[in-house]
């Protein structure tokens, strides 16, 4: 009996040997999520990459890095999988820009101006009346030289700038009146973002200025507290302000765009292949944009917001956009400084050749 049970453990310790020699112990064996077999069986990690915005679900914010997102999985075959939190669900856009510098948040699309309270050169993407429209705006940013430029800016900071694939020309929403000139916004109370930038524009063009977290507007619109708010008109679609604001301006004041960010060090410890596969994915999703993105939406929200009974002004004649512009000139004198005289000139000089 001893004899066979030996014999037994024998035949069970040669088997186990065998097993672990040939790599085949339970342990290497791919668990749940932890990674999935390409096309040629090898089994590969997946990588998730939390990305955060503040912009509502199906915004133009939203889209467009749902967009990105499919792109990047399908081509990396699963390897890279971003997962999109919108609506501000990971705090405001300073909490995520500060979780995106020290590197608890992995992606953000960070507006502009929240960014210039970080990095002031910014402000000048936000500098009133600068661009005359969103072509010339694209046409501009999303040009290599441009990228690696705001690059020099972002990076000290421990972020990667991909691009800019996304913006629109913000307009003026209220509960009054008509918008046309700077008279009408004298003594309109209009909520404006984070940052002195917008503060001192509009106190410029005459009005009086509230900030508010972006989830207090509509009650704040309701309970008279302000009297309008600058956004774009796919707001008072998406965020129903329609119900309460019945006037809107297109001002073209400024482009609102909300670059696409990633940790540097994130960035850094990504493969070359995989790098050049977000990159692509960016630059061709920021050139379809305009057409695939901004454009139906826009048509789509200025439809739904008459219909809810919004009397809209498209675009404003020659002489009412200039004398707006005219209004802001002591801004450029008090940001310029601020801005700093080398990415200043090098985009006046941008736009300046642009328009030849």
């Amino acid at each position: 009996m001893k004899r066979k049970l030996s014999l037994l453990l024998a035949m069970i310790l040669i088997v186990t040997l065998s097993l672990m020699a040939c790599g085949k112990t339970p342990e290497s064996q791919p668990e749940g999520d932890n990674g999935e077999e390409n096309g040629e069986g090898v089994i590969q990690e997946t990588r998730t990459i939390k990305l955060g915005h503040s912009g509502p679900p199906g915004s133009s914010l939203d889209v467009v890095v749902q967009n990105i997102a499919e792109e990047v999985e399908k081509r990396t075959d699963g390897a890279l999988i971003i997962e999109i939190y919108p609506g501000a669900q990971l705090g405001d856009e300073g909490v995520m820009l500060d979780s995106l510098m020290s590197g608890t948040l992995d992606m953000d699309l960070a507006g502009t101006p929240i960014m210039a309270n970080v990095m002031p050169e910014f402000n000048m993407l936000s500098m009133p009346f600068l661009f005359r429209n969103t072509d010339e705006f694209f046409d501009i940013v999303n040009t290599d030289d441009f990228i690696a430029k705001s690059n020099a800016i972002t990076n000290p900071k421990g972020i990667v700038l991909l691009g800019y694939p996304n913006g629109e020309m913000r307009g003026l929403s209220n509960v009054k009146r008509e918008v046309r000139t700077p008279a009408d916004l004298k003594g309109l109370n209009i909520r404006v973002m984070n940052g002195p930038l917008y503060t001192d524009m509009f106190k410029a063009l005459g009005a009086m200025t509230t900030t508010l977290s972006f989830g207090e507007v509509y009650s704040a619109l309701q309970q008279g507290v302000i009297d309008g708010e600058d956004n774009g008109i796919n707001m008072l679609d998406m965020m129903k302000f329609m119900e309460v604001e019945k006037f809107h301006t297109v001002l073209g004041h400024t482009i609102q765009t909300n670059p696409l960010l990633i940790n540097k060090q994130l960035w850094d410890s990504l493969s070359e292949e995989h790098r050049n596969v977000i990159q692509e994915v960016v630059t061709e999703e920021a050139k379809a944009y305009p057409t695939k993105v901004l454009e139906p939406q826009i048509a789509a929200s200025k439809k739904v917001v008459e219909e809810n009974g919004v009397k809209v002004i498209m675009e404003l004649t020659q002489d009412e956009y200039q004398a707006f512009k005219d209004a802001v000139e002591p801004v450029y004198d008090k940001y310029k400084p601020q801005i700093g005289d080398d990415f200043y000139q090098y985009v006046m000089d941008k736009i300046s050749d642009y328009r030849k």
